[in-house]
């Protein structure tokens, strides 16, 4: 007989899952600076225009360490500045490269990753290649299946051409919202054309005031299937990118907004009390925290504390690990 495979424990195991998910990572540039003006800390000190390559190998030593899993964003048209492809300008196709040789070759084997659509800013005519003068979430609202398919069909497809595969969406803001069955069946044309998958997930929802809150089986067509995966708990690290404080103490105290030294306080324990799944939401600004790495260290100290509190209790699960448990609870 052959062992079973580790995600394959994963799924079976009876302790409750817990999941990480990273809104808004690309290769050096700086998303939420992109659309943020007047680009600068409420503190005061200019945002950063890029995030280095270096950062994510140190958040990549982070999620090892703990044993985290759960998605990775990447926005492939990288806040409207570049593409994956081209590079920015048309120049640093290397580093661009070397981000996401790191990404496949570290992070892959964790989390599973998807686009975030095209830009995370201004929404794109793909007809002509030209910015449209709004958002791509307020653009959303009005769209239509037959819209929405081609614009989640051109994310993926930039992944695709970048060697990722990209097993679910994000959706930047709350994109597809006020029109979110008509989205959905965009994701799933979308994923088949690109992949010939039938089997997906996608993040839209938060539901940090909800504790009781799981995943659930949002379309099921057999074969096809699309799960909605919501976040649980708020992203504490936030605060980070707005402070310059970078002491024990901070990082201890933003940690405990995720989950308390003794493990009994926190959204972890409180979802974990009203029978929900801890599904964690961070931003790749909000571990930057322009710069000094603090909502990182917080991140670090969250799983050490995971590891040590409720390691009997919790498992990490990738996106596609927890998709393969909702749909397996709903059809036992």
């Amino acid at each position: 007989m052959h062992a079973i495979p580790r995600e394959e424990e994963r799924i079976n195991d009876r302790r409750t899952p817990i999941m990480l998910i990273v809104d808004d990572p690309a290769p050096i540039v700086h998303v939420y600076r992109c659309h943020h003006p007047p680009y600068v800390t409420d503190d005061g000190r200019p945002l950063l225009e890029e995030i280095p390559t270096e950062f994510a190998a140190r958040f990549a030593a982070v999620v090892e360490r703990w044993g985290m899993r759960g998605k990775f964003s990447i926005v492939p048209g990288m806040g409207g500045r570049g593409d994956l492809a081209n590079g920015i300008d048309g120049g640093r196709r290397e580093e661009i490269r070397g981000w996401l040789d790191l990404v496949r070759a570290r992070l892959a084997p964790h989390m599973d990753l998807c686009p975030e659509m095209i830009t995370h800013h201004l929404a794109v005519d793909l007809a002509t290649g030209q910015f449209l003068p709004m958002n791509e979430a307020t653009w959303s609202e009005t769209q239509t299946e037959e819209t929405l398919t081609p614009y989640v069909t051109r994310a993926l497809e930039m992944l695709r051409g970048a060697g990722i595969d990209a097993t679910g969406v994000t959706s930047p803001w709350d994109f597809g919202i006020e029109v979110e069955p008509a989205y959905q069946r965009a994701i799933v044309a979308a994923q088949r054309a690109v992949y010939g998958r039938e089997v997906s997930w996608y993040f839209l929802h938060m539901r940090h005031e909800e504790p009781e809150s799981r995943p659930w089986l949002a379309v099921d067509e057999p074969p096809t299937k699309l799960v909605s995966i919501p976040s649980t708990t708020d992203d504490w690290c936030w605060q980070t990118i707005h402070s310059p404080q970078r002491d024990r103490a901070y990082i201890s105290a933003v940690a405990d907004r995720f989950l308390s030294e003794d493990g009994t306080k926190g959204d972890i324990a409180g979802v974990l009390a009203a029978g929900g799944w801890p599904i964690l939401v961070t931003h790749w600004q909000s571990v930057f925290s322009n710069g000094l790495e603090t909502g990182l260290a917080a991140l670090d100290e969250v799983g050490r504390r995971v590891e040590q509190r409720l390691r009997d209790r919790v498992v990490w699960c990738s996106a596609s690990e927890v998709m393969e448990r909702t749909i397996r609870a709903a059809n036992p």
